[in-house]
């Protein structure tokens, strides 16, 4: 898939200005499939490069269709979080202060051969945030996010393996960098909820394509999902079938731009005047569980469905899309509604994922001159009336934020955010603390 420009180039010089906007493309996600071909710099000596180039993008060339790029990125967080503990003398609870780097990041794309892609995404999340309980800070090891091979065949047709980004939502498939917040959204997580990915990555194959002039993408994918126990009878219990046998998670997505396309691996958030686009997406999400298998062997478990719709605009206040940026506006409207198939008389597939609705509001307005971003944000979380009231307390929840963005570089290249973010529990119960409040400063930086 290609990658795509984003950002604000008027402080960069006419020669530099096809390099750059290459650079930030929406592979400054770190996310990002490689693009086709870059341009040649050089003429090849004979059938292959003599000695390896630097191309317009900061790649490493091999040969005409080999090349790699390395890339960073940065997310430093400074997090002042309220508990949601009352304190004795009945008032709110305290507050926590936190320094960690929510997103330390080391990338790798590139091809092999022609129409023969790979990325490789390493990253140390939430790194040096403290434990609630124990204040110990996390130093986990970095894990491998993104890591698959791809092969273009036609371009309606391109064939991805490997530890994929899932296509659940809009919000959830956005460039971490390009956020009209500082983060993604809190309801991107549900359809995830029952632990069995790896930060929206999941072990699998995708088929995507493109039609109507590039306007109209698919993703289809299988991925691993919940993979069920052995089944044992018996005691001393007794293996009679080995875990793993039922079926894939499947994961689908349709996105149809009316005006500019999008044909990166992400797509959205800001494009700081660059790309007008107006479009609509759909996302399916599915998985069931045998009987036979744990949990609860013998009893039939309802299937996990997941549904998501979003609606979303970059619209350049001059009217039309350019190379240099621009002010901009940007929204985004998102639904979804999730069953993981849990109820008082059955386990479910998913029973992390209670039956819910879940909703999302986003704008943000960018401004070229001032080099400042102002943004809000409203999400709610509604639990079915399905279920007992303790189960609402513990889930029901709305959170409404807001806060600018400065832009020290071009493009997102590097910026400062500030957000305050209000967690509404909209079910607490009397004598509960009914919402808490966050003020988050954060540092971006990203090379690409």
């Amino acid at each position: 898939m290609r990658s795509l420009s984003k950002g604000k180039m008027s402080l960069v010089h006419p020669a530099a200005l096809t390099a750059l906007i290459c650079a930030v493309a929406g592979a400054a996600s770190a996310q990002t499939t490689p693009t086709d071909k870059p341009p040649e710099t050089a003429p090849a000596p004979g059938p292959g490069l003599a000695v390896a180039l630097v191309g317009p993008a900061r790649e490493i060339k091999l040969s005409e269709n080999t090349w790699f790029r390395f890339g960073a990125q940065v997310q430093a967080w400074a997090k002042a979080g309220q508990d949601r503990i009352l304190q004795g003398n009945g008032s709110d609870g305290g507050y926590a202060f936190d320094y960690y780097c929510r997103r330390c990041r080391f990338f790798a794309t590139g091809s092999v051969v022609k129409n023969v892609y790979f990325n490789v995404l390493f990253e140390a999340s939430n790194l040096g945030k403290s434990d609630p309980t124990t204040g110990v800070k996390s130093f986990a090891a970095p894990s491998i996010l993104d890591a698959y091979a791809q092969v273009k065949f036609t371009d309606a047709f391109w064939l991805s393996g490997g530890s994929i980004l899932l296509p659940l939502t809009r919000n959830g498939t956005q460039p971490t960098t390009t956020y009209l917040s500082i983060d993604n959204a809190n309801v991107d997580t549900t359809p995830v909820l029952q632990g069995n990915t790896n930060v929206l990555r999941d072990l699998g194959f995708q088929a995507n394509g493109f039609f109507l002039s590039n306007h109209l993408e698919y993703r289809v994918g299988i991925f691993q999902g919940t993979r069920q126990a052995a089944v044992t009878t018996g005691t001393p219990p007794v293996v009679t079938q080995t875990a793993s046998h039922n079926g894939p998670r499947f994961v689908a997505m349709m996105s149809y731009n009316l005006w500019d396309t999008e044909t990166g691996y992400v797509n959205g958030g800001h494009y700081y005047g660059a790309k007008k686009v107006l479009g609509v997406m759909g996302n399916f999400d599915y998985q069931a569980l045998r009987t036979d298998s744990p949990p609860a062997p013998g009893t039939p478990k309802d299937a996990y469905k997941g549904f998501s719709a979003a609606a979303f605009i970059n619209y350049p206040l001059s009217g039309s899309p350019n190379p240099k940026g621009g002010d901009e506006i940007v929204g985004l409207l998102q639904f979804g509604y999730y069953d993981g198939g849990f109820s008082a008389t059955n386990p479910g597939s998913y029973p992390n994922v209670l039956k819910q609705t879940n909703y999302l509001a986003e704008g943000a307005y960018f401004s070229s001159s001032l080099k400042l971003s102002v943004f809000g944000k409203f999400e709610m979380r509604k639990i079915s009336d399905d279920y007992a009231a303790p189960f609402k307390a513990a889930s029901n929840q709305t959170w409404i934020a807001g806060g600018l963005k400065y832009y020290v570089a071009p493009f997102n290249l590097l910026n400062f955010g500030l957000q305050y973010e209000r967690i509404i529990n909209n079910d607490a119960p009397s004598g509960a603390q009914g919402g808490t409040h966050n003020v988050t400063f954060q540092m971006q930086l990203i090379l690409y």
